[in-house]
């Protein structure tokens, strides 16, 4: 019996030191393992690693390349543009002149000299602009004042001419290009920084402008047949009313720029007065037949246009006899035996 005892015990620690045998060199297996894992993870990080500094050292080289390139690149261009400008220059000393040579210096003369010119015309247009005064200009306008006046003068006359004939004419074109206001005599650029007054004259200069406009469309009515003659009469009606019209304009624009001085208006009327004097038609005119037979202008149509901005009421009588006398020898022949208001038959 003891030593079956003894027998099962050493059987025993046999087998229990086989067991823990094997558990030890399982754990060995295990930890093994582990360690190569942990080489294999470490391996890639560091390939991963090297790889990325290859990465950056290629990136590296790259730039410095393009960057060695380009100042080659540069150091040709400017090699190239310097060969260039050797090969290209010329001194006139030592070179020589050739015929371009001499065509482009007498071009350049010539474009110096024609430059220098016109800079000095604009010095003399500039200084005679500027040597216009504001005063000037209200005296420009008072010779506006006469112009109008013979303007309705030959408006009327033109008038009872083509009623002379029944309309199967009308006055030559020359007649109606003398109404017309010389637009060079308003000089807006005398008026610039003064707002107001500039205002004042831009109307009165749009005011004449649409006159000469009016008197452009009248001529193409009369010279046409097929027109028929009230249409005619209206035009006439519209150039004598604009007359009567521009004149107020005129003395309205005076009084309201420079002031309602007596001095002013007494030269308005000084203007006005050298037409009625009858000094435009001081030279020998012809009489002719029928010269005196035309409806004259009345007194109350004087009396009802701006004329009476400058005249009273006698005066405006004496006016009225004026221009119905200024009419008449209008209607007759110059001294060279030509009608003064020539007729065109259709």
């Amino acid at each position: 019996m003891k030593r079956f005892i003894i027998a099962f015990s050493f059987t025993l620690l046999a087998l229990l030191s086989a067991f823990a045998q094997e558990t030890q060199i399982q754990s060995d297996t295990t930890g093994q393992q582990i360690l190569n894992e942990l080489q294999i993870i470490r391996g890639l990080q560091e390939e991963s690693r090297d790889q990325r500094l290859r990465a950056v050292e290629e990136r590296h080289r790259r730039d410095s390349l393009q960057n060695k390139e380009s100042e080659e690149d540069l150091s040709t261009d400017y090699s190239v543009m310097a060969k260039i400008e050797d090969n290209t220059r010329q001194h006139p000393m030592t070179d020589g002149w050739n015929f371009y040579g001499i065509a482009a210096f007498i071009i350049a003369v010539l474009s110096a000299a024609i430059a220098w010119y016109t800079f000095k015309a604009q010095q003399r247009t500039e200084g005679n602009t500027k040597k216009l005064s504001q005063d000037a200009q209200r005296k420009l306008l008072n010779e506006l004042l006469r112009h109008l006046y013979r303007n309705y003068v030959i408006t009327y006359t033109m008038r009872t001419k083509m009623k002379d004939i029944n309309y199967k004419g009308y006055p030559s074109e020359e007649h109606f290009e003398k109404l017309k206001i010389p637009m060079e005599n308003i000089h807006l650029d005398a008026f610039y920084g003064e707002d107001e007054k500039f205002q004042r004259m831009h109307v009165l200069y749009l005011n004449l402008r649409n006159y000469n406009e009016e008197i452009g469309v009248a001529l193409k009515h009369v010279i046409e047949p097929s027109i028929k003659p009230a249409t005619k009469d209206e035009d006439f009606d519209t150039l004598e009313f604009k007359v009567s019209y521009l004149t107020g304009k005129i003395i309205d624009t005076i009084v309201a720029i420079w002031g309602d001085n007596p001095k002013y208006k007494e030269e308005m009327r000084k203007a006005m007065e050298l037409s009625l004097t009858g000094e435009t038609n001081a030279t020998d005119n012809i009489d002719v037949p029928g010269s005196e037979l035309f409806e004259r202008l009345s007194l109350e149509t004087i009396k009802g246009t701006k004329y009476s901005k400058l005249f009273n009421d006698e005066e405006l009588e004496k006016v009225c006899a004026i221009f119905n006398a200024d009419v008449h020898e209008e209607r007759k022949k110059n001294a060279r035996g030509a009608w003064k208001v020539r007729m065109i038959e259709y």
